[in-house]
């Protein structure tokens, strides 16, 4: 929902809705701009700028007491007080996390190549991956969510599953579920594309979109992949429903059975939203790929539709705003990477810089938390890309 909100009436946590310019048609601020404090609306007041359009539905508006407010601040504080620490600590953890996601991609093309050619899977390698995934996240969750950007464009299904393996886990894990629930979620989710082994390869692997005929029979997978379960013996009823029911929609509009709403149980919905992220922000012939960010937003505007929005919310605090590699223009110009957040302050994480935006040949590395910073974060930035595991270099 869009609406013009007065200026004196703007919270933070409050989403531009379009970009807000001043008398020389200037951008102070562009679309998507999230205020995070009360000098952002005093600079527009200085301005002369009297209402802005405010996008409620991206919208996170804060709706605790004064005291609970305080509270969460100084907690959140106390949280990111040492970011150097921070830094480090996830650049000592990257090596081992990279590591179980090298191993987890060699499970899925061995599942995958097994039931493509009607051999049996190898059930225990994937409760053992599911196993190392989920002690690697409450390791700590920020370090299995930096590594969701290595992308190989050739094994795009096999590191797929392992990524939406990762959301789907952390996400089951933030929620609170018993830990063999968590680990069922898992398995699912690694196994959630095991269908498409029954698929034929010319329209697996089609460099193009799919025609209406080939279309129908992806989507078919679901299916498929169910009957893979039977065949395996299988009998656990949350991988199945993730297998069969990850492309429904909350809006009963998905497949392959169109249900949707309190029907659609809360563990399909976790690894259809994990499914559809990693999707977004995966590059493809046909569509490039958006950034963290911009994938964020769209499924923000999906809640309600597509997505159950009870998931929406307990995504969003798993993955960010600005997702840990995001790359963002700070309130100074500088370029910086987003490297860790709290879950109780979205919008102002721990980055870490690496130049000017206007002298991009001169390194400016530093690690800051903009929670004890001035500083804040403009928008998202395009222009520069950087892998995770350079982010998180010891050289």
């Amino acid at each position: 929902m869009i609406k013009v909100i007065p200026l004196n009436d703007v919270k933070l946590g409050m989403c531009l809705a379009e970009s807000v310019t001043d008398s020389a048609n200037q951008v102070i601020y562009k679309k998507n701009f999230y205020f995070t404090s009360r000098d952002q609306i005093i600079q527009l007041l200085d301005h002369g700028v009297k209402t802005v359009k405010i996008n409620l539905g991206l919208s996170i508006v804060e709706d605790r007491s004064k005291k609970e407010q305080q509270e969460i601040e100084n907690k959140v504080k106390k949280e990111l007080e040492n970011p150097e620490r921070r830094f480090k600590k996830m650049t000592n953890n990257i090596i081992e996390t990279k590591e179980i996601y090298d191993h987890g991609e060699k499970v899925v093309e061995d599942v995958m190549t097994s039931v493509r050619f009607g051999k049996a899977l190898d059930q225990k390698a994937v409760r053992e991956e599911t196993m190392r995934i989920f002690k690697d996240i409450q390791n700590d969750p920020m370090v299995s969510l930096a590594l969701l950007d290595l992308k190989n464009f050739d094994e795009y299904t096999f590191i797929h599953s392992i990524n939406v393996a990762v959301l789907s886990i952390a996400l089951a894990h933030h929620i609170r579920f018993a830990d063999e629930r968590v680990t069922s979620v898992g398995q699912g989710s690694i196994l959630h594309d095991v269908g498409k082994a029954k698929i034929p390869i010319n329209i697996l692997n089609k460099p193009d979109k799919l025609n209406d005929t080939e279309f129908r029979i992806m989507r078919k997978h679901p299916n498929f992949g169910v009957d893979v379960l039977v065949q395996e013996n299988m009998d656990n009823d949350i991988v199945k429903e993730i297998i069969l029911h990850h492309h429904e929609d909350f809006d009963g509009t998905g497949y392959p059975n169109r249900i949707g709403g309190t029907d659609m149980k809360r563990y399909a919905s976790i690894v259809s939203i994990a499914d559809f992220y990693d999707a977004l922000t995966t590059q493809r012939v046909y569509k490039p790929a958006l950034a963290p960010p911009e994938a964020i937003q769209m499924i923000f505007s999906l809640s309600g539709t597509k997505f159950d929005p009870r998931v929406v919310n307990h995504f969003i605090k798993v993955v960010g705003i600005y997702p840990v590699g995001s790359i963002v223009e700070l309130s100074d110009h500088r370029i910086a990477s987003v490297i860790a957040f709290s879950r109780e302050s979205l919008l102002q994480p721990i980055v870490k810089t690496f130049f000017h935006k206007d002298t991009p040949k001169i390194l400016n590395v530093e690690v800051i938390s903009l929670v004890h910073s001035e500083l804040y974060i403009l928008g998202i930035y395009n222009d520069y890309i950087i892998k995770s595991t350079e982010i998180f270099s010891k050289a």
